[in-house]
């Protein structure tokens, strides 16, 4: 069972980690991407997968590893919605200032 549990864990740590590089990829052009956007809406699928792996092994046992997870993925899906925000914002404030 501790097996499984760390596993959980692991994943619901390696969940947002790889949505953070994949966002930052997308920010910065660092590389080409097939589907451009789809970086940025990925947390919105993924994050609740890491959410309840998180809780999971937060009810099991009580580790730091789960707590992290669980902040992390909180976090991340986040991430999507700041940026429609923030985008629809500076598109206001430069429309206006035509």
């Amino acid at each position: 069972m501790v097996k499984k549990n760390r596993i959980g864990t692991f994943i619901s740590i390696l969940i947002p980690v790889l949505l953070i590089i994949f966002n930052v990829n997308f920010i910065y052009k660092i590389t080409l991407t097939v589907i451009p956007g789809l970086s940025i809406f990925l947390p919105i699928f993924l994050c609740p997968i890491g959410f309840l792996l998180a809780i999971l092994s937060h009810i099991v046992d009580k580790n730091t590893g789960a707590k992290i997870g669980i902040i992390l993925n909180v976090v991340v899906f986040l991430i999507p919605f700041i940026w429609m925000i923030y985008c629809s914002s500076n598109h206001h404030a430069l429309d206006s200032s035509v």
